[in-house]
């Protein structure tokens, strides 16, 4: 009985393979099944995970069943719309999105790439994410901000792949009647998709390379 097993960021650089065929007993959980695969490959060692089937997460104590296909993930560090892209973002297309005719107040949080990082001289940054997984999570946190505030219109914008200093990473933008809501609903926005959406980064610097969650960038 076998499992399919895809890795990502990290957890793919550790094993040397993203996707790996793994034999396994019955009534195996996906937290034990982790933990064989960090006695094979002990540079996943002590790294807590995230785990998905068919593109929805699951509970580490999930039972797996024969011919799965089981995504491991590192800790996240963030409808017919498109969230992620691979060119370049762009603030013009942001601010069209959320023009209203009753949005008296926009706000709009723009990350980009820097030169330094910690002391460190940082060359480019890799992005990496599950599209589908990513898409869906965004739309969630879309909706949150929709509830949770009376806005007029959202958008954001995530790029992956490889980004050079100054490019834009992330698009975050909203508008309300009143710049409270606007500034608030922004601000919820950004630091959700930071939080849980399944993108994760890649740091290559003078001194090396390290993969870093998503989260982590947008708090230093």
């Amino acid at each position: 009985m076998t499992i399919h097993i895809r890795l990502f960021a990290a957890f793919a650089d550790f094993a040397g393979t993203r996707d790996l065929q793994w034999d396994y007993h019955p009534g195996i959980t996906c937290d034990r099944l982790w933990k064989e695969l960090q006695t094979k490959f002990p540079r996943m060692g002590g790294i807590p995970a995230l785990f998905a089937i068919r593109d929805e997460y699951v509970s580490p104590d999930t039972e797996l069943q024969d011919q799965d296909s089981l995504m491991i993930f590192p800790p996240v560090s963030g409808g017919a719309a498109s969230f992620i892209y691979t060119t370049a973002l762009s603030v013009d297309r942001a601010l069209d999105a959320i023009r209203d005719e009753n949005g008296g107040g926009e706000a709009i949080f723009i990350g980009r790439v820097r030169r330094w990082n910690e002391g460190k001289r940082i060359r480019h940054l890799y992005y990496e994410c599950h599209v589908s997984m990513a898409e869906n999570e965004i739309a969630k946190i879309v909706k949150e901000m929709q509830n949770k505030w009376p806005l007029r219109k959202v958008h954001v914008e995530h790029r992956i792949g490889k980004l050079e200093i100054g490019d834009i990473a992330v698009i975050v933008a909203v508008s309300a009647e009143h710049r409270k809501e606007a500034m608030d609903a922004c601000r919820y926005g950004i630091d959700e998709l930071k939080h849980r959406v399944p993108i994760w980064k890649k740091e290559v610097s003078e001194d090396g390379e390290e993969w870093i969650g998503a989260c982590e960038e947008s708090d230093r």
